[in-house]
């Protein structure tokens, strides 16, 4: 009975943060209980960091194993992610399914709503630092940290950290690209990260790749004004 609760804390500390992150994110378009999307976006990613501090003591130890190799992984995969979703969109009718299916993201512009200069650049690093901290934090523990041990075993945390069968590699992959409107660049990007999993044996490898590609994607979508990457 203790392993079995053991195991259910753990499993709980993997998903608690990703979860905290998400379910709001269902309900930030359609302003469902009267919050701004700035009031929204930040409380969301607030929650999340809440959640993976609390939980943090169930995650492997750190370690900078690969952490070189995750930056060239990282910025390799701004152009997969950028020139995947530019595919996708010209493909006829592709974009079409995708939004049927997963609906499509609010593509936010901070300076749009005319609210004070000074609230808008306070939002745009708000999102930044989400994009670059919160996000791969949360994100790498759930899906290389839990999720790809989990489909090869139960009993995940006893599945060596990069460890990967056929069907954890492209199932894991599969489902990262549903939670996702850039369908074609997730699963390409999914791949990327998940390879640089194998070689390092290091979620915290793949942290800093996922912190990297979005860095450089915020900095991308503040210059070209793509807010539907957002």
């Amino acid at each position: 009975m203790q392993r079995e609760t053991s195991g259910a804390r753990s499993i709980i500390a993997y998903v608690a943060p990703l979860a905290c992150y998400m379910i709001p994110t269902m309900f930030e378009a359609s302003k469902t209980f009267g919050l701004s999307y700035e009031v929204a976006c930040t409380s969301k990613g607030l929650l999340a960091a809440c959640a993976f501090l609390a939980c943090h003591r169930h995650y492997p130890a750190f370690s900078t194993a690969g952490f070189r190799l995750a930056v060239v992984a990282g910025v390799l995969g701004l152009f997969v992610w950028v020139g995947l979703d530019r595919l996708q969109a010209s493909v006829p009718g592709l974009q079409r399914i995708v939004q049927m299916i997963q609906g499509s993201r609010v593509g936010y512009n901070p300076f749009a709503e005319g609210a004070p200069a000074t609230w808008q650049i306070a939002f745009v690093v708000v999102r930044l630092l989400e994009l670059t901290i919160i996000v791969p934090l949360i994100e790498e523990v759930f899906w290389r940290g839990f999720l790809s041990r989990f489909l090869i075993a139960e009993d995940f945390e006893k599945v060596e950290q990069g460890t990967f069968t056929p069907f954890s590699f492209f199932v894991g992959a599969v489902l990262f690209a549903s939670a996702h409107t850039e369908i074609l660049a997730a699963i390409a990007w999914c791949m990327m990260i998940n390879g640089l999993y194998a070689k390092t044996k290091n979620v915290w490898a793949c942290v800093l790749m996922h912190a990297v590609t979005n860095g450089l994607l915020g900095i991308y979508i503040l210059t070209t004004k793509e807010w539907h990457l957002w």
